[in-house]
């Protein structure tokens, strides 16, 4: 294998790596939105529930 060669290898071996990373991370990202968006949801219902208990407790 000549300079060359080597060269264009070493290149491809750290472009598929940095594409495995940029993968990694997104997928890394995505969980995190998810996440959030989860965690938003779920202060959601706890505001919706407080707001119902208290419209429920008016009432009796």
């Amino acid at each position: 294998m000549n300079s060359k060669e080597q060269k264009r290898l070493a290149t491809t071996r750290e472009l598929m790596e940095n594409a495995k990373e940029q993968t990694d991370l997104s997928s890394e990202l995505e969980q995190d939105l998810e996440n959030v968006g989860l965690q938003r949801r779920m202060k959601q219902v706890e505001l919706e529930s407080k707001f119902l208990k208290n419209q429920n407790d008016e009432l009796l």
